[in-house]
């Protein structure tokens, strides 16, 4: 019988190993068609339609913008909807500006490519499903 017992530890923690391993998962966001390398490129990855909605990032990146293209990778995320939002901050005020109409003059993205009608996009067009690693490649709107 201790036999059994000892077994089945061994087999409990092999499991929950394997279950912490599979849990945590790898976000790789690829930025195409950066045109400017003047500036500050913001990436902030939303967990959820509230996050996204609201305020806060389970991972949030700030680089300085090169022409061309651009790679950031989020770690350990746990397996979820996601979205991303990205600013090109030319002018580094920390604010994505706009003209007298509301319409950004800095580039900006989503993922999926996801455009807005009038105001950002969507979370129903932007989220997408982490279950495994996954990459998103994003083309700045100009």
């Amino acid at each position: 019988m201790k036999t059994s017992k000892t077994i089945s530890a061994f087999l409990l923690i092999a499991a929950l190993g394997a279950y912490t391993q599979a849990s945590a998962e790898t976000l790789t966001i690829v930025i195409e068609d950066i045109d400017d390398a003047t500036g500050i490129l913001q990436v902030q990855v939303m967990a959820g339609q509230a996050q996204f909605e609201g305020e806060g990032a389970v991972a949030q990146f700030m680089e300085p913008a090169v022409a061309g293209t651009l790679t950031f990778t989020a770690e350990d995320l746990p397996p979820g909807e996601y979205a991303i939002r990205i600013m090109h901050d030319l002018n580094g005020n920390g604010e994505l500006d706009t003209n007298f109409v509301g319409m950004p003059t800095e580039p900006y993205a989503f993922s999926n490519n996801a455009r807005g009608s009038f105001g950002p996009a969507k979370w129903e067009d932007a989220r997408f499903v982490v279950e495994s690693d996954v990459t998103q490649v994003i083309s700045l709107n100009p």
